[in-house]
């Protein structure tokens, strides 16, 4: 069976770690017959110092669904389409709006230090900042509307009306994801990985894979991902030894599955 995780707020707590009982557990999943993967709204470059050597090796879903790396190769990507970018960089440089833009490693953007995740962007030294001109084969960009909420239902509506881009707000973090149309973690796990899998997830971008998955487990308790989740677990204490036991019942429950 295929085992799908989310990375921040499923098995990452901090933003910078993974507890070493939880990735301890998941290198146990070839015992039970199964193989991971992860799927994230963080670029692969981001992962790697999150998941180490062993882990960022195996199939590896950034951005949302945007690319895909497997034993450290580029395996999969989706572009933005060139004329919703055109607008989008248009309105954000007409009113000033922090973003964040993301190819298949390096990045570009402005205001930077309004993007909520920026503190995890690149750890590891190994990507580029570019200038907005030399990155030219976007695949997600983040927009950060805290200052200017009201401006948010304006640039939905302006997007959805191309059809050519997947839009959504994420309002805890007052920022808007934008990626290719028609991609999402899912539509990018279902190409790579087929339609029987297991999901782990914690929030809003967790809910197209779990309405797929046959068995679908969250971590926590964000309200709008409950009515897809087939088990919860909200831990209180010793969150990651609850996480890691929780990822290995499944485990034993879906063996030979």
């Amino acid at each position: 069976m295929k085992f799908v995780f989310d990375l921040d707020g499923t098995l990452s707590f901090d933003g910078v770690t993974i507890d070493d009982e939880i990735k301890q557990v998941l290198l146990r999943a070839e015992e039970f017959g199964h193989e991971v993967a992860f799927a994230s709204a963080r670029s692969y470059r981001d992962c790697l110092g999150l998941l180490g050597d062993q882990l960022s090796h195996q199939l590896v879903i950034g951005l949302n669904g945007g690319l895909a790396y497997r034993q450290g190769q580029l395996v999969y990507e989706d572009q933005l389409d060139k004329d919703v970018y055109r607008e989008v960089l248009g309105f954000c440089r007409h009113y000033n709006l922090p973003f964040f833009v993301d190819d298949t490693f390096d990045y570009s953007g402005q205001i930077l230090e309004k993007i909520p995740f920026i503190a995890n962007v690149d750890p590891l030294k190994k990507a580029q900042y570019r200038s907005l001109e030399d990155l030219t084969d976007p695949i997600k960009v983040v927009i950060y509307m805290g200052a200017h909420e009201e401006l948010v239902d304006e640039i939905i509506e302006r997007i959805e009306k191309t059809n050519k881009a997947h839009i959504r707000y994420h309002a805890h973090e007052k920022c808007i994801y934008l990626n290719p149309a028609n991609t999402h973690k899912v539509t990018t796990v279902e190409e790579l990985c087929g339609e029987n899998f297991v999901a782990f997830g914690n929030d809003q971008n967790d809910i197209e894979l779990f309405e797929k998955a046959i068995y679908a487990v969250q971590i926590g308790d964000f309200p709008s991902l409950r009515p897809y989740a087939d088990d919860q677990l909200v831990a209180k204490q010793n969150h990651p030894q609850a996480v890691a036991a929780k990822i290995l019942q499944v485990f034993a429950e879906f063996r030979g599955k």
